[in-house]
């Protein structure tokens, strides 16, 4: 196993496919933005379905979009399965924001600066600051110590 992939033999004798352990490459882009919400960042990486010169359908596989648009499978498989490599947070944890995403928000100015995670799904954190509620990615939270948090 490698990247979390894992070899199986493919259709003709010889060939080896990669298959991740979350997503597949018959998986609609769809069901790849369910299954984990930090999808839309790795399709966005690829400048796949930011604008209108590069919008993608979420009816169309992940092979689809890799051979559409010229992108190695491999490649953006390994993207795809990194989101879950990432480490994550737990309900109750407490976390911060980092300083950037704080300063290009001036509404943010006011928010606590200790949150705490409410709930986890698909990869998208819900995280109380307060009276405000704020949804994102593990990496758009700073885990604060309990110690520190207190």
């Amino acid at each position: 196993m490698k990247n979390g992939f894992v070899p199986i033999s493919g259709p003709l004798a010889g060939e080896t496919e990669q298959l991740s352990a979350h997503f597949n490459k018959d998986m609609t882009v769809e069901n790849a933005f369910k299954t984990h919400a930090g999808a839309r960042r790795v399709f966005a990486k690829f400048h796949l379905g930011g604008c209108s010169n590069c919008a993608i359908s979420e009816t169309e596989t992940i092979e689809q979009v890799s051979e559409g648009y010229g992108i190695p499978l491999p490649m953006l498989m390994e993207e795809l399965e990194a989101l879950y490599a990432t480490g994550g947070l737990n309900v109750a944890d407490k976390v911060r924001l980092p300083d950037e995403i704080r300063s290009k928000i001036p509404q943010l100015a006011s928010v606590p600066e200790i949150g705490e995670v409410k709930s986890v799904e698909a990869g998208a954190y819900t995280v109380e600051f307060g009276d405000v509620r704020l949804q994102g990615l593990a990496e758009d939270f700073i885990k604060v110590e309990t110690a520190a948090a207190l």
